[in-house]
């Protein structure tokens, strides 16, 4: 994730009105000064959600879900803390630099490496020893423009891995596959592309042969490392996210050069696989987009096996795709290349339904003038007309293989049972069942859930207590002390962007969040939740020393724990 500072972060948040957002996605219901809605993160059916315009915060009284403007847009949208703030700062102008590296990050010494290296190929590109590779990419009609806009550059003969040997250790740079034992660059002589992972950090590099008279393989790719993983990373997805929001549609292309082609001619949202499989998590990805999909596969056999079988998955979780068809080229690149924009559009707007594709795969290899042939492709086809969820769409495919092969529809639609389609249920954090908490816990509970939105009692509890005795809560307490010195004020707006860049912090906090607080408190109250605190630290100390006692034969270290057990109740009653 790329470090954001905190004025850029505070800035975004205080001009995004969280009623305003949250009005854009949800209807909004105003009683009294706070607005109501109804909450997107359970199975909810009245509005439980409320926003405060003051606070700049919203909490689910069911559920418990809680936070700021921004970590709505990331729980809604089903985005990284990073987007969310990219989303937000589109809407009031402010744009995200994603070039620096997390401060926080335990790979920020790999990002910062292939960060360094994208650059190093860049300028090899733009140097005089790149003259002839920018030759080869003019003749592939890639201008500079779309060189910069992919990060596309060149290697050379070496001297990458030696100059990143002075800063960083070599067995880093063998393990994230820039280099081999001796020090040699992976990568030499070839153009570049850089490939980065959803959230925008450089993670690896596929380089290309630009030499056509050499025995070498065409590619050569990173190697799959901590920060690289092939499954579930979509090329261009940071680039083509807004594209794809704005559209609500993502094209699924075959390989680098078919993305880089149709920005070309102005497409800008589509994304490759890398040059494997479609993943579980490639599929949760486009979920969470909410968008339709087009696929855009290689035109050859193996395209239209791997549209089958991506498309088959699709269907099976309840999304039907498009698929794009033309003819004469393998692929868009080589059809826009040779014929230009307009047969590919053409070829895009007149896409056909997934369903239609297949059917009309299953007729490959088939005399269907043959009965056995033909009964073959009907059952084929039926099984495939099976998975289809949409009631309207199913209907219509009956009465067509009803009508072109002469069938009764009540005999295909005997064997339609819908048995193959996955249940799709909306992905909604169900309401948690309420934690049976003990007196001490309520106490260190309420008293950060006080702390929190009363600012005036992180100071009185400074004075007074300073401690929690459960480790997650004692954590939270003390960010919210450090903040606060920290900011010389408390806003716990700000501070819920504090805690969404660490789990372990988040965490806590929403347990302090779901638990059924209320905002009103008197001093006699927090005064109790100091005592019981104190209480259970004290309980602790003497059943610690008890057993102490119990364990020794020593009749001293007997007396002396039983001495300091009678100090420590006395100084309870001090309380």
């Amino acid at each position: 994730m790329a470090f954001i500072d905190e004025e850029t972060i505070k800035k975004i948040r205080s001009e995004n009105d969280i009623v305003d957002v949250i009005g854009s996605y949800l209807p909004l219901v105003q009683k009294g000064k706070n607005y109501f809605a109804v909450c997107p993160f359970h199975d909810d059916h009245s509005p439980s959600m409320s926003i405060s315009k003051d606070k700049q915060i919203y909490r689910c009284f069911v559920c418990g879900a809680s936070g700021n403007v921004i970590s709505f847009v990331r729980d809604y949208e089903k985005v990284s803390f990073q987007e969310a703030l990219e989303i937000l700062g589109k809407n009031v102008g402010i744009k995200i630099n994603s070039e620096k590296k997390s401060n926080y990050s335990p790979y920020k010494e790999f990002y910062d490496i292939y960060n360094i290296s994208k650059d190093y190929y860049k300028n090899n590109l733009n140097s005089k020893s790149g003259e002839k590779a920018r030759e080869y990419l003019n003749k592939r009609k890639l201008d500079k423009s779309t060189l910069d806009y992919f990060d596309i550059g060149l290697s050379l003969n070496g001297g990458l891995a030696n100059s990143l040997a002075k800063k960083h250790d070599k067995n880093k740079l063998i393990d994230i596959g820039l280099c081999n034992s001796e020090l040699k660059d992976l990568f030499h002589n070839r153009i570049m592309f850089t490939i980065k992972d959803n959230d925008g950090n450089t993670v690896a590099f596929s380089g290309r042969k630009y030499e056509e008279n050499n025995n070498e393989p065409k590619y050569i790719n990173s190697k799959e490392t901590v920060i690289f993983k092939k499954g579930t990373i979509l090329y261009n997805l940071y680039n083509a996210k807004d594209y794809i929001r704005k559209k609500k549609e993502i094209i699924i292309s075959e390989g680098f050069m078919e993305v880089i082609r149709l920005h070309t001619i102005g497409i800008d949202n589509s994304v490759a696989l890398m040059g494997t499989s479609f993943t579980k998590e490639h599929l949760n990805i486009i979920k969470n987009l909410k968008c339709s999909v087009v696929l855009n596969l290689d035109q050859d056999e193996a395209g239209k096996t791997a549209t089958i079988s991506i498309g088959d998955t699709l269907v099976e979780n309840g999304i039907n795709p498009t698929v794009i068809i033309f003819s004469k080229y393998k692929d868009a690149d080589e059809l826009i290349s040779n014929e230009g924009a307009e047969p590919f559009l053409k070829a895009y707007e007149s896409r056909v339904s997934f369903i239609d594709f297949k059917l009309n795969y299953l007729k490959k290899n088939k005399d269907l003038t043959n009965a056995v042939d033909l009964s073959k492709y009907i059952k084929d086809s039926i099984d495939a007309i099976n998975l289809v969820d949409d009631d309207i769409l199913r209907e219509i495919k009956i009465k067509e293989l009803s009508k072109n092969y002469d069938l009764d529809e009540d005999i295909i639609r005997g064997k339609i049972t819908n048995k193959n389609i996955k249940e799709i249920k909306q992905e909604v954090i169900k309401p948690k069942k309420k934690i049976k908490y003990n007196k001490y816990d309520v106490s260190e509970l309420r008293l950060l859930y006080l702390m929190m939105n009363n600012p005036e009692l992180i100071l009185y509890y400074e004075n007074n207590l300073g401690y929690m005795n459960n480790t997650d809560r004692r954590m939270l307490a003390n960010e919210i002390v450090k903040f606060k010195n920290k900011n010389k004020t408390f806003d716990l707006g700000d501070f819920i962007c504090y805690t969404m860049q660490s789990q372990e912090l988040e965490k806590v906090y929403k347990e302090v969040m779901e638990y059924n607080n209320i905002d009103n408190y008197s001093m006699e109250e927090v005064d109790d939740y100091i005592t019981r605190i104190k209480e259970q630290r004290v309980n602790k100390q003497i059943e610690s020393l008890k057993e102490k006692m119990k364990n020794t034969i020593d009749i001293e270290e007997k007396k002396r724990l039983a001495n300091k057990i009678e100090n420590i109740k006395k100084e309870v009653l001090k309380w």
